[in-house]
């Protein structure tokens, strides 16, 4: 089933209601019907249209990007003037779902909360093309986002090589020791004060849903989407104990099999292949993620993986306006090379 809701700027946004095989009986019991929106021109195109696959951040859904704002542009705003300006050429952008009961899923494929990773290249890139004129090959997709949804798209490039031939990633989870070991003691006195991992976790919690408890679940769902097999309580798959704060190294090690900056070196055979590969990141970043997205920066400078690097000045919320600038440098790379 499928809804279109008009949008300003010549474009419409269509939800397609896709009903997953692949998070069908998930270990967190999270439903496995989601939506798939995909904003693209109210008219059908003259031939196959290339698509970016946006990924949102931590503790939020697509829908949330397609906000009317009364400040700034929208993303659908942003879209439209740049392919009326001739940035971009004229595309869909697929916004799925892949949150978890914990706020996120990392789009990976993680024991503990299910296959995100191949809900989207498996299922959600395929009923995308089904539904749509789109050019059906690597230098046709793109796959993008912010923060975790940044994290996502690097990783869903590397290790799904042959999918998404260009990766947009706007401050995205890496160097875990700056941008989760310097929210611990934040997130440990959350955790204190307000009952514990199963409190804050469990169907009883009825806030605040504040700041403080936004990091603090982000650093329990990176636990839960970083457990190795045969972890099931997010208790246990924190990096230090929740009660008196001592750490635990195996699980440190466990997250940081995943920190792309690691794992740089095993991940840039697939990275070199891409046409695109913009990643930036705010000089006054809230998180300090600023520090960590500098380490990917040179770990992939080291490893000889073409790459555009920005620092800007902003922080962590609020830069939805980069996507201007990113999407410019996509749209250089497309050029001609997507006609269908």
């Amino acid at each position: 089933m499928t809804a279109d809701v008009r949008r300003p700027g010549g474009y419409t946004v269509v939800t397609i209601e896709h009903e997953s095989t692949l998070l069908a009986g998930n270990p967190l019991g999270d439903p496995h019907r989601r939506e798939i929106l995909v904003l693209g021109p109210r008219e059908p195109p003259e031939r196959p249209m290339p698509v970016v696959y946006l990924l949102s951040g931590y503790g939020s859904r697509g829908r949330g990007l397609l906000a009317d704002h009364v400040l700034g542009d929208g993303l659908p705003g942003i879209v439209g003037r740049l392919v009326d300006a001739g940035r971009l050429q004229p595309s869909y952008v697929v916004l799925p779902d892949c949150t978890t009961r914990y706020g996120g899923s990392q789009y990976l494929d993680a024991p503990m909360c299910g296959p995100y990773q191949r809900y989207l290249v498996d299922e959600v890139v395929p009923a995308v093309d089904e539904r749509f004129p789109t050019v059906r090959a690597a230098r046709g997709r793109a796959v993008m986002g912010k923060s975790s949804g940044g994290y996502g798209a690097i990783m869903a490039a590397a290790l799904r090589p042959g999918v998404f031939g260009h990766v947009i990633a706007h401050t995205p989870d890496a160097g875990f020791e700056h941008c989760y070991l310097s929210l611990l003691p934040r997130v440990l006195d959350t955790l204190r004060e307000r009952g514990g991992i199963r409190a804050l976790t469990g169907p009883g919690y009825e806030g605040p849903f504040d700041a403080p408890y936004m990091v603090a679940m982000s650093l329990v769902a990176m636990g839960v989407c970083y457990a190795p097999e045969g972890v099931s309580d997010p208790a246990a798959a924190f990096i230090c104990d929740p009660d008196t704060g001592r750490f635990r190294d195996d699980v440190w090690r466990a997250w940081l099999s995943h920190d792309p900056v690691r794992a740089t070196t095993r991940l840039a055979p697939a990275l070199r292949e891409l046409g695109c590969f913009f990643l930036d990141v705010g000089s006054r970043d809230e998180y300090g993620m600023r520090w960590g997205v500098r380490a990917l920066d040179a770990a992939l400078t080291d490893a000889g993986v073409p790459h555009t690097f920005e620092e800007h000045g902003g922080g962590h919320h609020g830069i939805e306006h980069r996507f201007a600038r990113s999407l410019t440098v996509l749209g250089r790379h497309w050029g001609g090379s997507c006609a269908g």
